[in-house]
């Protein structure tokens, strides 16, 4: 049955536990081991190449129809308002990756922790390679030295917490304090005076805040707690990337953001990258012995999913809104029951999920190329989300398995691909449109805190 655009329930299904979480309206704003292996990190590293993905106001007819590509796009390869919306993209992640981090290290899984310290490294070398081709080798070195101290801070801070050490507390959080300085100091300079010292430290406070409290909850066994500023700390990171880009790309580029299309593309990106993120972390939350902080990242996946919902209903209207949120909720619940039918080894529900996957990609496929008027392929967008699915699912496999290195690559792989993605559904989404995308606000991504640093 169609769910209504408001008030909505998807149906997330742990084992042993039945979830129905209704989720909120509109647009979303948006045992001690060794130190993290982000410390070891002096220099821009490159990641793999790949084709750029076309850019809003890149110049296609209006009949043109695109494929959909899902290798992920270096950050090497970004250039111009691409390399702002990259920025903002590493930046959400490595704030849930660090909470990860955090997490397994308050929990004594220090299999786990190290394997997202081996991702935080990863995450580490695409953003010095992104700084690096802002402002070159010497800044790349700077900043991945600086970014690793304050990653090894947050291990630090995380070991002090599982130890109940307030000793190690308090000395943690000087170091951060230092960390946000150093880091405060060093956009601020690069920024060439269009981005103040004191509006970095904020930014950074903040995100370095919501780590902390993210894992004070956690530690405290309070989920809901948890899972809010697990996803409050994705979406504020994510503005913190804009604001900075907006101050340290050329001008030029810094203006390209704020036109329509990409602000289009930057929403989308969040989103998708949200939803990433978030159902990664509730299928690994309804993979464990407990599922107790599973409903409480359910309900942040929930107002993801109406995040998404609310901007198609913005751009398409009600009934679009409608029938896609309909689409992605059993998406998201096909998801969790393939998940669930795994960690208590149910093969019927295994197959039932994994039956109403198949269906969603060329449903949701068919939807879109519809709505994009034929822009942009069906056939590849099926294929697409097919590639999406079978990460997540791998991912979940590797988890349940402990192989947590392999989980970590193809959560990470999901993740990317949804950049590149974004960026040509966006694109399609701005030729169908044309003048009538909406400019500004929440509507193409703009509200919240974008532009804010650092805001409280």
């Amino acid at each position: 049955m169609p769910r209504p655009l408001n008030g909505s329930v998807v149906r997330l299904v742990a084992p042993g536990l039945a979830a129905a979480v209704v989720a909120g309206a509109g647009l979303a704003a948006c045992s001690r081991g060794a130190a993290p292996a982000t410390a070891q990190v002096a220099g821009a590293a490159s990641s793999p190449s790949a084709a750029a993905s076309p850019s809003p106001s890149h110049d296609h007819s209006a009949g043109t129809t695109t494929g959909v590509t899902t290798a992920g796009v270096s950050a090497a390869t970004d250039a111009g308002p691409a390399a702002g919306c990259r920025l903002q993209a590493l930046l959400a992640q490595h704030t849930v990756l660090a909470a990860d981090m955090m997490r397994a290290r308050v929990r004594r899984d220090p299999d786990f922790a190290q394997a997202a310290e081996a991702a935080l490294t990863r995450n580490t070398q695409a953003l010095s390679t992104l700084v690096g081709s802002l402002f070159g080798a010497d800044a790349a070195a700077a900043f991945a030295t600086k970014w690793s101290g304050h990653v090894t801070d947050l291990f630090d801070y995380a070991e002090a917490r599982r130890a109940k050490d307030e000793a190690g507390l308090k000395r943690s959080r000087e170091a951060l304090v230092k960390a946000e300085e150093d880091l405060a100091t060093f956009f601020a300079g690069a920024s060439k005076g269009r981005l103040t010292e004191a509006a970095a430290v904020a930014g950074v406070k903040m995100h370095v805040d919501q780590l902390l409290a993210q894992a004070d909850a956690y530690a405290a066994g309070d989920y809901t707690a948890a899972a809010t500023a697990y996803s409050h700390g994705f979406e504020h990171a994510f503005e913190l990337g804009g604001a900075l880009a907006r101050a340290l790309l050329p001008a030029k580029d810094a203006a390209a953001l704020g036109a329509p299309g990409w602000q289009l593309r930057v929403g989308m990106t969040q989103l998708l990258g949200e939803h990433v993120a978030l159902v990664v972390a509730a299928m690994r939350a309804a993979s464990g012995p407990t599922t107790t902080d599973f409903k409480a990242i359910g309900a942040a996946l929930n107002r993801n999913t109406q995040g998404l919902s609310g901007a198609v209903g913005t751009l398409f209207g009600a009934p679009a809104a409608a029938k896609f949120q309909s689409l992605w909720a059993d998406h998201v619940d096909a998801l969790m029951t393939v998940t669930a039918g795994s960690a208590r080894g149910d093969d019927a529900a295994q197959q039932e999920g994994r039956r109403r996957l198949r269906a969603f990609e060329p449903a949701l496929a068919n939807f879109l190329a519809t709505a994009t008027g034929s822009r942009i392929s069906a056939d590849a967008l099926a294929h697409a989300y097919g590639q999406h699915d079978q990460m997540l699912l791998g991912e979940i496999d590797a988890y349940q398995a402990k192989d947590y290195t392999k989980a970590h690559d193809l959560g990470y792989q999901a993740y990317d691909e949804m950049f590149d993605v974004a960026g040509q559904l966006s694109h399609a989404i701005e030729l169908t449109l044309g003048e009538k995308l909406p400019k500004g606000g929440s509507q193409t991504g703009g509200g919240g805190m974008a532009g804010v640093v650092g805001g409280r």
